[in-house]
């Protein structure tokens, strides 16, 4: 079977009050069209707003379980910066979501606020050049991150930067969220898409402002060769981990100690989910001693040749002991895991090989019993708006969607196998 020979050997607001400023305000339109259509399809109720932030040892997160509150709280942030805004992703779009945000940075600007946005142009390629030179003469630096003249004069075009850092004077972020209309909510004239992020204060952020510092050089090559960042053992309470495509691969390394000691459970939910060999041999193994082993895929993707891949091994993973879930909502773009009652991650990772081969990813682990209990929260939330996968689901595929299904499993495998899987524990040098 294929499967065994390449895989086992080896806040905004709640919509009576006025927008944080410089939020596009909600198309009542597009709201009416979207609430219908939720209700036809038997969705559940509004996404989770954000709550109170959860202090640690040394401090205070607070879970974003949705764009509502995940642009809320940007936009608020921006909007009374005193200092520095620093904006880092792999996609910005002039687009009504775009066009927004940018008009806060310029604001920001305009009020002697340092505002820095840093973008990756393969990832923004439908963004055209004269958006980003406004964005300029309104006082923001715009660098794009290893533009082709860079890039192909550094020996390639990879590593693309698909990271997203944010800092904004004494709070930082991360997540999986973008700059479009993908991200915006639908009541606000956006695609709806659904992810999480989380918002950070205290002195973590200072790491924060020294990976976006670090990026920022390495942009135009003056950076000196691209290097991972990891906070280590520097805080009890959490780890940054940045990583650069090679050997040492240290957010996926993490993923995977935490899985190996996993005794009660690992969930996870990722939006791109086709786990590279030694992921899945150490899911695999932890759900044969009797870990629950839970994992919320998207119903709707924006890269089905994943899904499809992913959906080739669903039996297999159904027979191995996995739970596997298809968010139903929205298109999901989430990526966070959890396991037992002390480990969880937010951040950019997808668990494909591609993170492993392509792509600049940034996570935060936290070690909080406090914060982990919040995100399975959210995450028992998400799963009831998911529909299982069963043998029964996957025999009533048409034959044609499971040939689809595995010639994407075919061509992924050929990558994942070209792939270098560090061990756990193999992680090389230092920050």
């Amino acid at each position: 079977m294929i499967f065994r020979e390449r895989r086992l050997q080896g806040p905004l607001d709640d919509g009576r009050s006025a927008p944080a400023p410089g939020v596009p305000p909600v198309d009542r339109a597009a709201a009416a069209a979207a609430a219908g259509a939720r209700a036809a399809a038997g969705a559940g109720e509004e996404a989770p707003k954000a709550v109170g932030p959860i202090r640690t040892a040394e401090h205070a997160l607070t879970l974003l379980p949705g764009m509502e509150a995940v642009l809320g709280s940007i936009f608020r942030d921006v909007d009374r910066a005193a200092r520095c805004v620093d904006i880092e992703t792999y996609i910005y779009r002039d687009d009504v979501l775009g066009r927004a945000f940018a008009d806060v940075m310029g604001r920001a600007a305009a009020r002697g606020v340092r505002a820095r946005l840093l973008y990756d142009p393969l990832g923004s390629n439908e963004t055209d050049t004269p958006f980003f030179d406004d964005l300029r003469r309104r006082g923001v630096e715009v660098r794009a991150y290893r533009p082709m003249a860079v890039a192909l004069g550094r020996g390639g075009l990879l590593p693309r930067d698909h990271s997203r850092v944010i800092v904004i004077d004494d709070v930082a972020y991360t997540g999986g969220a973008a700059w479009g209309d993908e991200w915006l909510p639908e009541r606000r004239g956006g695609e709806g898409w659904h992810d999480v992020c989380m918002r950070v204060e205290g002195p973590c952020v200072g790491d924060f402002a020294h990976l976006f510092e670090q990026r920022w050089r390495e942009a135009d090559g003056d950076g000196g060769g691209l290097r991972d960042y990891a906070t280590g053992r520097k805080y009890p309470d959490l780890e940054l981990i940045a990583d650069t495509p090679d050997d040492n691969a240290r957010v996926y390394t993490c993923y995977r100690e935490a899985i190996r000691r996993a005794r009660e459970r690992v969930w996870i939910e990722n939006a791109y989910f086709f786990p590279p060999s030694g992921m899945l041999k150490d899911l695999v193994d932890a759900a044969r001693r009797g870990v629950d082993v839970q994992v919320i895929l998207p119903g709707a993707t924006d890269l089905p040749i994943i899904q499809r891949a992913a959906r080739a091994e669903h039996a297999a993973w159904l027979d191995r002991g996995f739970k596997l879930f298809e968010y139903q909502r929205d298109v999901m773009h989430s990526k966070f895991a959890l396991v037992d009652g002390d480990w969880c991650t937010i951040g950019t990772f997808n668990a494909n090989p591609s993170s492993l081969t392509a792509v600049n990813e940034v996570n935060l682990f936290v070690f909080d019993p406090a914060f982990v209990a919040r995100v399975a929260d959210l995450f028992s939330r998400d799963r009831a708006d998911s529909r299982a996968v069963t043998r029964e689901t996957l025999a009533a595929r048409p034959l044609l969607d499971k040939a689809a299904d595995w010639l994407a499993h075919g061509a992924l495998s050929v990558l994942d196998a070209l792939v270098k899987h560090p061990r756990p524990g193999a992680r090389g040098g230092g920050i």
